[in-house]
């Protein structure tokens, strides 16, 4: 069982760390393809989740200016709490602010072990951590315990900006938006964070780590995918999938109403797979970049047209995507468009 003790339980607003940790967990790492789900002020600041809950990502942020060892050794706390649970943590990640140059051997790595701190403050962060945990809990650390524990903390400097985090998400490359696009969208993940942290589930418990899907405080992957399309775009792209696009209807008015429905409910699945679609996700935006580029240069033409025009480009289209299913993407972009003029 976990109980949650250590959550926010006054309304708190999410920093700009908080946020950079979830990006970070969301696509900096080499096994960041491997975390579908990521819990917001539960076991952490940040805790990513494979599939099946197997294993857990667990992130500290730390937005603290000149940042010394004890410090850091504090706000291990967390971190070691989860350590030592016997829910499946298996990533244990600190992020801060870049460090004084002093306290470390290679001040140029922004991902490093605990022995990249000298030998000189290794005792300072153990007894900071030590004084941290006897102040909460009332009893020692085992120093073996912290010893192991620390050789398993990637520490991490979030020195990247807003921009290069969200860009980061898709490694969409485009020069039809400019950084401040991007800045916004960081923003709203972190207002979203914020939302999450204001949901109070302090001492409250669960059994297994897939129940904290119980909490509601929670993005999915997909998420992620579904906030850039939609702020590409210029409008909700998925908020009304149960009806069908004006300009999507001249191809599908042979139809019954029946068989139309079967049209809208299979092209949304098709989008849905393509979004989950990991091994192929650098093809689907390629494809979205040129479609997007296409309907905003020809908002004029009618959805099969467009199609036409972007056939002629010679990209490579998703798998998952059937031509109907293009021509009612391309009628959803089409509208929100005109529908925002």
């Amino acid at each position: 069982m976990y109980r949650f003790e250590t959550t926010e339980q006054n309304n708190q607003k999410a920093n700009d760390y908080e946020t950079k940790a979830l990006l970070y967990l969301l696509s900096f790492r080499k096994d960041s393809n491997n975390i579908e789900t990521f819990a917001i002020d539960c076991f952490n600041d940040v805790t990513g989740c494979n599939k099946n809950y197997s294993v857990l990502w667990d992130v500290q942020s730390k937005n603290v200016q000149s940042l010394n060892p004890s410090k850091i050794g504090s706000h291990l706390i967390t971190l070691f709490h989860n350590y030592e649970h016997n829910f499946p943590f298996k990533y244990f990640i600190f992020l801060m602010p870049k460090l004084k140059d002093m306290y470390l051997n290679n001040e140029n790595k922004e991902i490093f072990c605990f022995n990249n701190f000298k030998a000189k403050y290794h005792q300072k962060i153990q007894q900071g951590l030590q004084q941290e945990y006897k102040r909460r809990y009332k009893t020692p650390i085992n120093s073996g315990n912290i010893n192991n524990f620390l050789n398993k903390v990637v520490f991490v400097i979030g020195n990247k900006s807003k921009c290069e985090y969200v860009k980061n998400i898709t490694k969409f490359k485009t020069n039809i938006v400019q950084d401040k696009f991007f800045e916004d969208i960081f923003d709203e993940i972190r207002d979203k964070q914020t939302s999450f942290k204001n949901i109070t589930i302090h001492n409250c418990s669960i059994n297994r780590p897939s129940e904290i899907t119980k909490t509601n405080k929670i993005f999915k992957r997909v998420d992620f995918d579904a906030l850039i399309i939609n702020r590409f775009i210029g409008y909700d792209l998925f908020k009304n999938l149960n009806t069908i696009p004006n300009s999507f209807l001249d191809s599908i008015k042979d139809f019954d109403t029946e068989t139309r429905k079967d049209i809208i409910q299979n092209a949304n699945s098709e989008i849905a797979r393509c979004l989950f679609d990991k091994n192929n996700k650098k093809l689907f935006w390629i494809f979205f970049e040129k479609l997007i580029y296409t309907i905003k240069m020809n908002l004029k033409n009618s959805s099969e047209g467009l199609y036409n025009i972007i056939s002629n480009l010679k990209i490579e289209f998703p798998n998952e995507l059937s031509k109907l299913t293009i021509i009612y993407l391309i009628s959803l972009i089409k509208d929100g468009w005109q529908n925002e003029e």
